[in-house]
C-alpha cells in the first residue's frame, strides 16, 4: 500500500473523491495509488496539498509513490 492510498483512506476519502479535488480521473489514482504509474509533478503537488502533507512524504526524487512501512499484528497461536 502507498503512503498516498494509505492516507486517504485514514482521512476518510474515497478514490473518487480525492481524484475530484485533484482534478484528475479515479482510475488514473488507483494507477498512481498501487504504484502502477507515476503523476507528472502538478498532480503530485495537488495531492500532496489534498492530503496535507509535504510531497517528499509521499513520493521519491523520481515521482514514484512510497509504499507504507508496516505489518499485520501477529496472531497469538492457537492450540
Amino acid at each position: 500500500m502507498t503512503r498516498i492510498e494509505f492516507l486517504r483512506r485514514e482521512q476518510g476519502f474515497k478514490q473518487k473523491e480525492l481524484a475530484e479535488m485533484v482534478g484528475d480521473w479515479a482510475c488514473n489514482l488507483a494507477q498512481i495509488e498501487r504504484g502502477h504509474r507515476r503523476p507528472w509533478p502538478r498532480l503530485r503537488a495537488a495531492i500532496a496539498e489534498a492530503l496535507n502533507v509535504d510531497e517528499a512524504d509521499l513520493f521519491d526524487e523520481n515521482g514514484v509513490p512510497l509504499g507504507v512501512d508496516w505489518q499485520l499484528p501477529k496472531q497469538p497461536a492457537v492450540v
